[in-house]
């Protein structure tokens, strides 16, 4: 009776009275009033006066740990599942789960019901042979061991990286799909990272003709019907390496102000609705840029051909004409569709060396006053921006190349040239935002919400360690007064790592929310179509409202389905970004491992009960273990690890270290300090590293397990620290442990 009472509550999805229950069930009062009062003790009911009803219920991401229990990630506070109550559920998988009554500690938990999107469909790994059975060792910590269907798999050797399908039985089970190749090679590690996050690498047949049987020439009737921008000084500036030009400027000087003109790809001319090319993008979501490799939303054709504003080249567009006062106020905006010839394509370093006083090359000669115009128009630009409360972020950037096999690791550094894009970007896209708003037009906006409560507390106290304090009250004026207030400190880039933290994830959704980083109440994506779809849809709509094409059903139709196209390329742009942020950290490791035992000056970035993070002045960022540095405890109070006689290591501090290891594979670079009584030993030879097999046991004791797992070499009690994809924790509170399949209650098993 217990199950048909609660399977009646979920049929009906709504409170019941005692009464209710004994006119509906026949059954006797005090017999009712027990199974009532049994469900509600077991949190399968509430009772709120005289009416019974479901408990509430969540949904969202599901993070696990090894020894069992699980967190809901919710906007508001995540939800404590505990060991046995996470079902069958893997780590990032969207689940839903019941809100239990308050357990003696006072805090709330949950059950999980049911999964109800499986975060991933394949899965990359190692192939081994065990008891008769082959089985996937998966890459991704924290997924199970699968065990693996014969099919495909002959003649594929032990270690093996494969990827497999997953299927999502009592017992989850693989199914070949694709073989990698051998070892962590960076071909393999890139076709690993690229499966792994199901990005697509190659083009269908039909896309790419459709493609191809685009024209190279635009028609003379296309071009008569357009504004002609051609006797105007409009120019790209890009990276050296660029080859998509998906947006060219020029600058006017008007008697009363000036003219910004924003030129941007007419990739919709191209990419009709609903069309292969379109459908295709639509997946792809975003171009990926991995290190040595890209992944283009649009296929060459395209994307480097005939959307790419090339020089000397008539090119389509859709414009964006801004004219303004001496005051930098807007005083008019007008978008037209247009046609360009690029005199000039100019790279960042240019630029870059023409604002710091070196002027242009000779064949660029005759743009100086303009570039020198806009220098000044975007310096002006991005001072009231900041002083609106925009958020500026100054976190050194390091580029990943790999050209014939041979690693660079470049910093960008062209700060007035990029910014001068930057901002000329920025107003475009407000503005084109500020007028779908105004017009009632539907869009795929560009949001990002303010912080939570909860986020914003935590800020206040870590910030005020460091001795910068915020006031009760939320506004991005006051973060970006202590970003300012930390410029040039040793511990700017943790003020910023800590407020960039409390912030939310910018994303796209079908309604204006405003963008808190920005501090613009209208802002979206409409400057990038050759690489970015959300700025593709946004073309759509503007230009149905200038050719005056956007029926009421067409509105509709958008206005119902641009939710979800919202969701799809957040989603894809996560992924895009994730497998960008694990190929570079593996590539980081390899060029570690090409410079064991060399010695650099890094900065503290980091600090926790287990070391401290360093990064080199070339981005790369390893870990000091405790045990390497001494006796030095953890203190969160002081932010620091406190160290004998007073000494520290704090946030922001420099330190010399030694590349100890590396493991490409599991994204870990490890490092010692490098101290001057220790020159003599560095200078006999080789680092402890470099010394062979016999150091070899000696240095795992700093890097993490050992090469060969199948036997058990280590000590019973371990304190070492591993860092798995980049993320560093102490042994104890490794991740990676835990099998989700095996979270229900233990039982005695005999054994076979």
């Amino acid at each position: 009776m217990r199950e048909t009472l609660l399977e009646f509550f979920k049929k009906t999805g709504r409170p019941h009275r005692l009464e209710e229950i004994l006119s509906r069930f026949g059954l006797e009062k005090r017999e009712a009033k027990a199974y009532l009062k049994a469900l509600v003790r077991e949190g399968l009911l509430e009772k709120k006066g005289s009416q019974y009803f479901l408990p509430a219920r969540v949904q969202g991401p599901i993070s696990l740990h090894r020894d069992g229990y699980g967190f809901v990630r919710l906007p508001e506070k995540d939800l404590f599942i505990p060991p046995g109550y996470t079902k069958d559920a893997w780590p990032e998988d969207l689940v839903e789960a019941r809100l239990m009554p308050p357990g003696r500690d006072g805090k709330p938990w949950g059950v999980v019901e049911r999964v109800l999107k499986r975060a991933r469909e394949r899965v990359v790994g190692t192939l081994d042979f065990r008891r008769g059975y082959a089985v996937l060792l998966p890459d991704e910590p924290g997924l199970p061991e699968l065990r693996l269907l014969p099919e495909g798999l002959h003649g594929l050797k032990r270690g093996s990286r494969i990827v497999v399908k997953v299927h999502y039985d009592r017992r989850p089970y693989g199914e070949f799909l694709e073989y990698l190749g051998e070892g962590d090679a960076p071909e393999t590690e890139t076709e690993a990272v690229i499966a792994k996050y199901g990005l697509r690498a190659e083009f269908p047949e039909e896309v790419l003709k459709e493609a191809e049987a685009i024209p190279l020439e635009i028609p003379e009737a296309e071009l008569r019907r357009r504004e002609d921008f051609r006797s105007l000084r409009v120019f790209t500036i890009d990276g050296v390496d660029a080859k998509d030009f998906d947006d060219a400027i020029h600058v006017e000087r008007l008697p009363q102000g000036y003219r910004l003109g924003v030129h941007i790809a007419d990739v919709s001319h191209y990419v009709k609705e609903g069309s292969a090319l379109d459908q295709e993008a639509f997946l792809r979501g975003t171009s990926v840029y991995l290190p040595g490799r890209v992944l283009p939303m649009l296929p060459e054709r395209l994307s480097n051909g005939v959307c790419s504003l090339k020089p000397h080249e008539d090119r389509l567009v859709l414009s964006v004409l801004v004219d303004l006062d001496e005051n930098l106020e807007v005083k008019r905006v007008r978008f037209a569709e247009g046609v360009i010839r690029s005199v000039a394509r100019l790279t960042y370093t240019e630029v870059e060396a023409f604002a710091e006083g070196y002027g242009l090359p000779e064949e660029h000669a005759f743009l100086v006053e303009d570039l020198r115009l806009l220098l000044d128009l975007t310096g002006r630009l991005r001072q009231k921006r900041l002083q609106a409360g925009s958020l500026d972020f100054s976190f050194p950037e390091v580029k990943v190349e790999v050209e014939d096999g041979t690693l660079h690791l470049i910093p960008q550094e062209e700060p007035r040239a990029r910014g001068l894009i930057e901002e000329l970007m920025l107003l475009a896209n407000r503005l084109v935002a500020e007028y779908l708003v105004k017009k009632g037009l539907p869009g795929l906006f560009r949001v990002h919400e303010e912080p939570l409560e909860e986020a914003y507390g935590k800020l206040r106290t870590a910030l005020a360690r460091l001795g910068y304090l915020l006031p009760e009250k939320l506004s991005s004026k006051a973060l970006q007064r202590v970003l300012l207030e930390a410029k040039g400190r040793p511990e700017e880039p943790v003020v910023a790592n800590l407020v960039l933290r409390s912030l939310r994830l910018a994303r796209y959704a079908a309604e204006n929310l405003g963008h808190f980083g920005l501090a613009m109440e209208h802002y979206l994506h409409f400057t990038s179509p050759i690489r970015r779809y959300p700025d593709l849809v946004v073309h759509r709509v503007l230009k149905a409202v200038l050719r005056r094409t956007l029926t009421p059903a067409k509105k509709a139709r958008w206005q119902e389905t641009f939710p979800a196209m919202a969701e799809h390329a957040s989603e894809m742009e996560r992924k895009a970004e994730a497998a960008e942020r694990e190929l570079t950290k593996y590539y980081m490791a390899k060029w570690a491992e090409l410079h064991l035992g060399e010695r650099f000056l890094g900065k503290v970035t980091g600090v926790a009960s287990f070391g401290a993070f360093v990064m080199l002045r070339n981005g790369v960022e390893g870990l000091v273990r405790l045990e390497a540095l001494g006796p030095y405890t953890y203190s969160e109070e002081a932010l620091a690890l406190l160290g004998p006689k007073g000494k520290r290591i704090r946030l922001g501090d420099k330190m010399e270290v030694v590349i100890a290891a590396a493991n490409p594979r599991l994204r870990q670079i490890d490092l010692l300090p490098y101290r001057e009584e220790e020159k003599k030993e560095a200078s006999r030879g080789k680092t402890l590293v470099q010394k062979g097999k016999a150091k070899e046991e000696e240095m795992r004791k700093v890097v993490g397990p050992p090469k060969d797992t199948s036997r058990d070499s280590r000590p019973e009690r371990a304190t070492v620290n591993t860092v798995y994809f980049g993320e560093w924790a102490p042994r104890e509170e490794k991740a990676g442990m835990h099998r989700p399949a095996d979270t229900r209650a233990k039982r005695r098993r005999r054994r076979r």
